[in-house]
């Protein structure tokens, strides 16, 4: 019995160690999700990105010279810059650095990694448009007007330059 207690421990303290080496600090990553945007959505940020444009515009830029992606429009590699207008525009940066706008209608948006969004909604005939999260909060509406919101990365500080206390 106090074989198998002793096994047990010493598997849980070599977990606890290989946890530990794997994820030496704390997580910077962060997730955006915009769904149905009607508007302007700019994003720049570091790691991948999804989306697609249902009418309207898009541009990418890739920022990162010197690594192995580029980014995708509707299933094929493109250049370090893109821009495309059109309908059923589909998107894709799997990995890097990137500036991303998109204008238009039924804009959906996924991004993991850290980054900055600026949103600027359009309403359309009754007032939508469409829904943002980022990390694990709740959709809230975009804004008509202008919003800047960063995902990921550290916690901003308050602006007010009071910081925050944790327990």
């Amino acid at each position: 019995m106090r074989y198998a207690a002793l096994i047990t421990l010493a598997l849980a303290l070599a977990a606890t160690s290989a946890t530990a080496v794997a994820a030496p600090g704390p997580s910077t990553g962060g997730s955006l999700l915009v769904e149905g945007g009607r508007g302007t959505v700019q994003v720049a940020g570091r790691g991948a990105l999804v989306g697609r444009v249902e009418r309207g515009s898009v541009k990418i830029t890739d920022l990162s010279a010197s690594d192995q992606w580029s980014p995708r429009v509707n299933g094929v590699p493109r250049g370090k810059v893109v821009w495309i207008r059109g309908s059923n525009i589909s998107f894709y940066v799997p990995g890097g650095r990137y500036k991303l706008a998109a204008r238009g209608e039924g804009i959906s948006i996924s991004a993991r990694g850290d980054g900055i969004v600026n949103l600027d909604g359009e309403p359309d005939a009754v007032g939508a448009t469409g829904q943002y999260a980022v990390g694990d909060q709740a959709p809230q509406p975009v804004p008509v007007g202008s919003l800047r919101i960063q995902f990921g990365g550290p916690e901003p500080t308050p602006s007010d330059g009071s910081a925050k206390i944790r327990p």
